[in-house]
């Protein structure tokens, strides 16, 4: 689907969009092919090709030799320029890459659907629920009782 340059430029935007932990362990969405996902994406998004072009040409040449200060920047300004096609191609990024059963084992979770079984979950401390809800109990009652 991709040419080389193409898929060599998308690789490396993948990998600032998602990228790989500082360990090696978990790789980035380019390093782990999720521009193969891109096209096949017509379920969850308009012309998800052209949206990615879109981004990709608002690029300039030799984005992929940057370093990585220079290419988040370089994004953001894509952010700024391509709002919807950025946040699309951000957002099918995302359900490429956390969509693989290889990917969840990385981070904790299960390699099978979530359904029906779905995940071990730890319950959180009491100390941290005490936390959490310390704002709503210090406001007092904010309703009225139902009669």
């Amino acid at each position: 689907m991709w040419t080389q340059t193409q898929r060599q430029l998308l690789d490396a935007i993948l990998d600032e969009l998602v990228p790989p932990s500082n360990d090696g362990i978990i790789p980035g969405a380019g390093a782990l092919g999720v521009a193969a996902f891109l096209p096949t994406a017509d379920a969850h998004a308009p012309n998800p090709v052209e949206t990615t072009l879109a981004v990709m040409a608002a690029l300039e040449d030799g984005f992929v030799y940057l370093p990585r200060v220079a290419r988040v920047a370089a994004l953001q300004l894509v952010e700024t320029q391509k709002p919807d096609a950025f946040a699309t191609l951000v957002r099918l990024t995302y359900m490429g890459y956390y969509s693989r059963p290889d990917t969840r084992p990385l981070f904790g979770v299960g390699a099978h659907p979530i359904h029906p079984l779905g995940y071990q979950v730890p319950r959180e401390s009491e100390v941290l629920m005490d936390e959490l809800t310390a704002p709503v109990r210090a406001r007092g009652k904010a309703y009225r009782d139902a009669k």
